[in-house]
């Protein structure tokens, strides 16, 4: 099986083809163009980033592939996000293995949790507790309920 040519693209976070990338810059292109916020560590603040145009993103693809292939270490949101994803595929064997072991669905399930919780701290640098982690769930007061949003 032939090695499929990727590059890393920091704009994104990760390893790339040019076929993913191409995908990548039409969604963007069909999207919304008011751009997003990024944190401005100089200030500490985040501030309105307008988006790259696709023809500045295609610019930006082909200079990456033109350079040759280097290893980075991916950012640690990146790989917290991998860590989940392969938890999560994993999942359903690990609640059966757990059962097998003697405990109740609902331990094994509180196990899972547990170490998907505590894996992706430890990625991230943060206490376990810190984070909504798993299901989503936050409390009422982190929810966002009390932020207006404006539709214009």
């Amino acid at each position: 099986m032939a090695e499929v040519e990727k590059r890393y693209w920091d704009r994104v976070g990760m390893y790339v083809t040019r076929k993913f990338a191409e995908e990548w810059i039409q969604k963007m292109g069909e999207s919304r163009p008011t751009g997003g916020k990024h944190l401005d560590e100089d200030i500490e603040e985040f501030v309105v980033a307008g988006s790259a145009t696709p023809v500045e993103l295609r610019d930006e693809i082909k200079t990456i592939f033109e350079q040759p292939f280097e290893q980075v270490e991916l950012p640690a949101d990146t790989r917290a996000i991998l860590f989940a994803d392969k938890m999560e595929r994993g999942r359903v064997a690990f609640l059966k293995e757990r059962k097998g072991e003697g405990v109740t669905l609902d331990e094994a399930k509180d196990m899972f949790q547990e170490a998907l919780d505590e894996g992706v701290a430890e990625i991230l640098g943060v206490e376990v507790g810190s984070l909504a982690v798993g299901l989503g769930v936050a409390s009422e007061d982190d929810s966002g309920a009390d932020v207006e949003h404006d539709e214009n």
